[in-house]
């Protein structure tokens, strides 16, 4: 019967300790890697997107353009009404661009919904790309008048298709 203490089985165990511990000390370095990556180069997923001049010490505020939107679809008889409120981590200049301009952003808003169809709010997909376009829409308006374009999301409050 061999003995357990013998230096045979104390190496291989020795190796085992050795493996395990070079493993987790590679998990840890990954782990820290991989917390590096996503706080500092901002890669934290679909929530975490930020535009380029967004203080990460603004908190989110959210805007509702008191205006509901009503325009024909262009392929039918039909039309397309809407209410729509906006964020932006922009502050206070944002908010006041917003109030200030918005003569100017309720036309660029209604020229980007002149220009639906039916099918340009037939499904979730074709009203997300209607969102994005409104949000470049109010972006450049803001940015043409008033050197900001800090809205970050645009969501419908209201959406009616008769």
């Amino acid at each position: 019967m061999a003995d357990p203490t013998s230096p045979t089985k104390a190496k291989a165990l020795g190796k085992i300790v050795t493996i395990i511990l070079a493993f987790a000390g590679g998990a840890a370095a990954g782990g820290a890697g991989a917390a590096f990556a996503v706080s500092y180069m901002g890669l934290g997923g679909a929530g975490s997107s930020k535009p380029v001049a967004q203080s990460s010490s603004q908190a989110v505020e959210y805007v509702e353009l008191d205006n509901a939107f009503t325009s024909n679809l262009v392929d039918t008889g039909r039309y397309l009404q809407l209410r729509i409120a906006v964020s932006t981590s922009g502050g206070a200049l944002v908010t006041a661009a917003l109030t200030r301009h918005k003569l100017a952003v309720v036309s660029a808003v209604l020229g980007v919904l002149g220009e639906m169809g039916e099918a340009d709010v037939a499904d979730r997909a074709a009203k997300a790309k209607m969102r994005a376009a409104v949000r470049l829409a109010i972006n450049e308006v803001l940015q043409r008048k008033a050197g900001v374009a800090g809205v970050d999301e645009v969501f419908f409050t209201s959406l009616v298709v008769q």
